[in-house]
């Protein structure tokens, strides 16, 4: 079959590198989003009798990436729900959960809508700087600890107003409550892929397990969630697992099994935020060996955002960890 894989997405300005494993490669959007994927053998015309016949490595969480020249409607219309991923000649397109990338970038308004929330990760990292900050921090080392210029460090404090203050020491704030309320309704959480593992093992036990599995695979794990609260401020009962990676991996040798997200008991993320990485180590928080933990104002939105029963009074515990105000 003469579909030239590489040069579609070359065309679709993709990045390729190789993957963690045999056919799997890792696609990297103009905007910088990855996605891993196996490549399933090219075929002339995608049709719901190919899709079946697919047989994806068992208990692997990487998706296939079904390539062609033409595919059917019933086809076309299941990547565009984001059931599957497809890379299609005529017309020229690459779907990837959903999106819909062109070379003319003729996406759809839900594309856009994503599309413009990863132009906001610096500022909302920004704030992220100003709220985990102990001290005044100059405008160049909010810069260099977000990695953006001076210039777009300015056009966020001008946003902020009152929120923020100019000393001669460098910006700080002074409602840091109001700027993590402010913050909290504008982030919309870290994005990306998630996969969902399911363990009989204790909470806590398998997100360590998962840590040192994806430490070994070079994934830079970031902990988040209910195990990183109980270990900022214990209060939290972890029920689920969360951790941040640079690069999704493989639980089913270490005991897990795939599991659908609302049934998993732990959940892996390759986040869209580029930041997650940079602010770990700003403010005094509490440190540990075994894990590098996400930073509290990222681990405060995932606690927030979760529905347990106890989730609401241990953001309040970790408000008052980030803000320095006790809570009542």
């Amino acid at each position: 079959m003469d579909v030239d894989v590489v040069a579609l997405l070359r065309e679709l300005d993709f990045g390729i590198a190789e993957g963690t494993s045999e056919r799997s490669w890792l696609l990297r959007s103009p905007e910088g989003e990855r996605f891993l994927v196996n490549l399933a053998k090219p075929t002339e015309r995608i049709t719901a009798h190919i899709l079946r016949s697919y047989k994806p490595h068992r208990g692997s969480p990487v998706r296939p990436l079904y390539a062609g020249r033409t595919a059917t409607a019933g086809v076309i219309e299941r990547a565009r729900a984001g059931e599957i991923d497809m890379l299609l000649e005529e017309p020229l397109q690459l779907i990837l959960h959903g999106l819909v990338f062109t070379a003319e970038y003729a996406d759809q308004p839900v594309q856009i809508q994503q599309r413009s929330r990863r132009m906001a990760w610096v500022r909302w990292a920004v704030k992220r700087c100003l709220l985990l900050a102990d001290d005044p921090l100059r405008q160049s080392e909010i810069a260099r600890l977000v990695g953006t210029s001076q210039q777009s460090v300015s056009n966020v404090c001008r946003q902020l107003g009152e929120l923020v203050t100019a000393t001669p020491e460098g910006t700080v704030t002074r409602e840091p409550q109001a700027l993590l309320e402010h913050w909290l309704k504008e982030y919309p959480g870290a994005g990306g892929q998630q996969f969902g593992w399911y363990s009989l093992d204790p909470i806590v036990e398998q997100t360590l397990k998962a840590v040192q599995e994806a430490q070994l695979l070079d994934a830079h794990p970031l902990v988040s969630g209910d195990v990183a609260a109980d270990r900022l401020m214990p209060w939290k009962l972890p029920a689920r697992g969360r951790i941040y990676i640079s690069s999704p991996i493989d639980l089913a040798d270490v005991g897990f099994v795939p599991a659908p997200l609302d049934e998993a008991t732990l959940v892996t993320c390759v986040p869209a935020d580029p930041t997650l990485w940079r602010l770990t180590e700003l403010g005094t928080f509490p440190v540990y060996d075994d894990v590098e933990l996400a930073d509290p104002a990222l681990v405060y939105w995932d606690v927030h955002d979760s529905n347990d029963i106890d989730s609401i009074e241990a953001a309040e515990h970790l408000e008052a960890l980030i803000t320095g105000i006790p809570s009542l």
